[in-house]
């Protein structure tokens, strides 16, 4: 189940970092989940990179995902999430 305009805008300058977490539906696990960034206009220039992609599971079954998302430049941008499980 894809998604997109997930969580609040947040702005980039190049070189920064947003460290997110989201919870699918109450918690439940989707499998492998993949976000990237949902950059947004007028952009600046932000090239925005998603890396480590990461899930947690507790034992009570409860799952949250994570990533990172770096603004590569050469210019600001804002974003939020957008993404989805593996096909």
């Amino acid at each position: 189940m894809a998604f997109n305009n997930v969580g609040p805008l947040t702005f980039l300058n190049p070189g920064q970092t947003a460290y997110w977490w989201y919870v699918r539906n109450g918690g439940e696990d989707y499998g492998t989940q993949f976000a990237s960034a949902d950059v947004k206009i007028p952009n600046l220039g932000g090239v925005h990179r998603a890396d480590n992609q990461r899930k947690e599971k507790d034992n009570n079954g409860h799952t949250t995902y994570f990533v990172e998302i770096t603004n590569l430049g050469p210019g600001g941008a804002f974003h939020n999430l957008q993404g989805g499980g593996m096909v």
